[in-house]
């Protein structure tokens, strides 16, 4: 985040320092370019916070099932952690939205005589091999209570 951030005060200061562009090019000025480069900059920030991006680890070597995720959001990044006993994992969902871009996990727990609903976990970061692994391993340990 802090790269595509000095990477566009790079550019803009090239664009705006630069002799090449005194003269319009391809029919644009100086000023045009700027206002490009900085709609660019705005649209994928956007687009990342849309995604809500988590950094994302999971685990199911022990007798516990242990997911860890905190957002990649700016002033967002509360480490978060949900640890539950295989025997008690009941089901998930997959939620896709924003064009099927975004893909959140909803896990739900057996607690006592009820079914505990966790907050939806945005697992859009993992590529398609991570993503299907994890739902292997979720179904694995569903069918095994």
């Amino acid at each position: 985040m802090y790269i595509m951030a000095i990477s566009l005060i790079v550019i803009i200061l090239v664009i705006c320092l630069s002799d090449f562009f005194n003269d319009p090019v391809i029919g644009l000025s100086r000023e045009m370019y700027v206002i490009i480069v900085c709609a660019i900059y705005i649209f994928y920030n956007f687009y990342r916070f849309i995604l809500n991006i988590n950094f994302f680890f999971f685990n199911d070597q022990s007798e516990k099932i242990v997911i860890k995720y905190y957002s990649l959001r700016p002033f967002m990044q509360k480490r978060r952690s949900i640890e539950i006993a295989k025997g008690l994992l009941v089901k998930y969902e997959i939620i896709r939205s924003f064009a099927g871009l975004k893909k959140n996990l909803v896990i739900y727990q057996k607690v006592k005589n009820n079914i505990a609903k966790y907050p939806p976990i945005s697992v859009s970061a993992l590529n398609n091999e991570e993503f299907k692994n994890l739902i292997v391993a979720l179904n694995s340990n569903i069918k095994n209570n």
